[in-house]
């Protein structure tokens, strides 16, 4: 990882957030980014994800919109 990916996955790991995406911003369900569910620090670092690991809240996998399907790409 470089630059800015870098900068947001460290902020993420930091704050115990998540990265959102890029696919889903701006639609009705964004979703949590699946590179940073399977960052080794990030994974664990998130509440988030933490809260699905005990069960707390339902991970439900999301395919992307394309640009087909009519949503903004970033």
């Amino acid at each position: 990882m470089t630059g800015r990916i870098q900068e947001i996955t460290r902020a993420a790991i930091a704050t115990e957030g998540h990265v959102v995406c890029h696919a889903t911003i701006d639609t009705p369900a964004p979703a949590i980014c699946a590179g940073f569910a399977r960052h080794p620090v990030g994974a664990a670092r998130s509440l988030a994800l933490r809260m699905v690991r005990a069960s707390a809240v339902v991970l439900q996998l999301v395919t992307p919109p394309t640009s087909q399907t009519g949503a903004r790409r970033a």
